[in-house]
């Protein structure tokens, strides 16, 4: 397979009026998320903008899809049922999916929550970060969520982690595979507020300085934008998108998805990438592309 098209969406924050739940489910961290929702969260994440964004990442026929967190807004098990549903009938057999803040707003028995979701990302905590093959690229899962104090959205991936990723960065890149490392939380500095940042971001940034990558994805930040880290021979490209059902007038904040076109060249790789903009009752709107070239050493 000489080109692999790959489709990047996050923080889908599915509604979740309607669900059946005990009241005893938020008596804690929740509440805040809850309270939230109801005033103000509702009425930006709306379900028929996630919907006509998929209608649109169907008609381009992904071979994969990766899917950076926040599928739920409270991680409650019902919501984890519903997603694992939802994902399964929405989106292409070849999904990998990293979870997010929302997704553990409170510790809660992995085979309730998410352990449903193994047929697309790890199976067990320990397995982070896991690695999905579609052809030449290694898709890279990281999990950066983790129950924080309440107000706080913060993620931390810790160093066993740290430490495997950057094992699993050379094994993948001496095997000669375009790799794409998926986490929720922005791994750069500065993109969100130190409340909702990656405090371990240091150790993220070591394992690609070390090992090297060829494309960083994430969300967090219902922000639409390109920054980079450096690896050990060229700078990586780190790529954040909207929240897949932001109802939101700004470009950089309008739902949207990103079209990653990769490429094998005599040289290595080459990739484009299109930002895809979806807003009820307009056309999609595709922004100009993106490129860069991936030298592999003889």
């Amino acid at each position: 397979m000489t080109a692999i098209t790959l489709a990047h969406l996050s923080d889908l924050h599915l509604a979740h009026d309607g669900l059946r739940f005990p009241a005893w489910g938020l008596l804690n961290k929740r509440m805040t998320s809850q309270f939230s929702w109801r005033h103000r969260r509702r009425f930006l994440h709306v379900d028929t903008v996630l919907e006509a964004l998929v209608a649109d990442l169907r008609a381009m026929t992904p071979d994969a899809v990766a899917l950076t967190g926040d599928l739920t807004n409270l991680g409650l098990p019902v919501e984890y049922r519903r997603a694992a549903a939802w994902v399964a009938t929405r989106l292409p057999e070849q999904t990998a999916i990293v979870p997010g803040n929302h997704d553990m707003l409170v510790s809660e028995p992995w085979d309730a929550t998410l352990g449903l979701w193994k047929p697309w990302m790890a199976a067990r905590p320990q397995d982070f970060p896991f690695v999905r093959r579609v052809g030449m690229v290694a898709l890279i899962g990281v999990n950066s969520a983790c129950p924080t104090p309440w107000f706080s959205a913060a993620g931390r991936i810790g160093p066993a982690q740290a430490a495997h990723l950057a094992d699993l960065l050379h094994e993948t890149g001496r095997e000669g595979a375009f790799r794409v490392v998926m986490i929720h939380h922005p791994p750069v500095p500065g993109i969100v507020s130190r409340r909702k940042a990656l405090r371990d971001a240091g150790l993220f940034a070591a394992a690609i300085a070390r090992s090297g990558a060829e494309l960083v994805l994430h969300g967090h930040s219902h922000r639409s934008g390109l920054s980079s880290l450096p690896g050990p021979t060229a700078t990586v490209p780190v790529l954040g998108i909207a929240s897949a059902s932001m109802l939101a007038p700004e470009q950089q904040r309008t739902a949207a998805w990103h079209h990653i076109r990769i490429t094998c060249t005599k040289r290595g790789y080459a990739a484009e990438f299109h930002r895809r903009l979806v807003a009820p009752g307009r056309p999609v709107r595709q922004l100009p592309p993106w490129r860069f070239d991936v030298y592999r050493l003889p």
